[in-house]
């Protein structure tokens, strides 16, 4: 309900529907119902956190934050996700949030960095690779997250379509 009063009160864009309401009305139950409930919080979660600090800040600030060793005193033991369900709830967060100005394949590979990194149950490495170039003259980027050595959430390899420009892996825990 109070969803529908706010997106009422929207401009109109161009071609007659409102765009906020669009992107909210892609966050229907069903997502919940697909994806662990526990995962789409904390992916919701870091996807609004990281998303201004990427935008407006730089990678490896963000990173930078990511790998501070999490305060334990202040938190409850964290239930354990498979990296597969992080994966793929990271992603659907990321498909149904608006860019603007950052790419999809960042926002997803720094959501599942932060919710793996916290996690501490396995080596994981963030990687920015750079493709062929396009027809402009500027290269194909592609973000993505290796789990003990292998690309999650990937179709195909990107290891041999992109050269990794940057790797950055989790410090260990201590």
């Amino acid at each position: 309900m109070l969803l529908r009063k706010v997106t009422r009160q929207l401009p109109r864009s161009p071609n007659g529907g409102c765009s906020l309401e669009m992107q909210f009305a892609q966050f229907h139950p069903a997502t919940w119902r697909r994806h662990p409930p526990k995962a789409v919080a904390r992916c919701l979660f870091w996807a609004c956190w990281l998303w201004p600090r990427v935008r407006w800040g730089t990678l490896p600030a963000a990173l930078h934050y990511l790998d501070r060793q999490p305060n334990r005193r202040l938190g409850r033991a964290r239930a354990t996700l498979t990296p597969e369900a992080v994966a793929q709830t990271a992603g659907a967060i990321a498909r149904r949030l608006p860019r603007l100005g950052v790419g999809e394949c960042l926002l997803r590979s720094l959501v599942i960095y932060a919710v793996l990194r916290r996690q501490r149950q396995m080596r994981i490495e963030f990687v920015l690779g750079a493709g062929p170039l396009d027809e402009t003259g500027r290269p194909a980027l592609h973000c993505w997250i290796e789990a003990n050595g292998r690309p999650l959430l990937e179709a195909a390899d990107p290891r041999q379509r992109f050269r990794a420009l940057l790797r950055h892996r989790a410090p260990e825990a201590s």
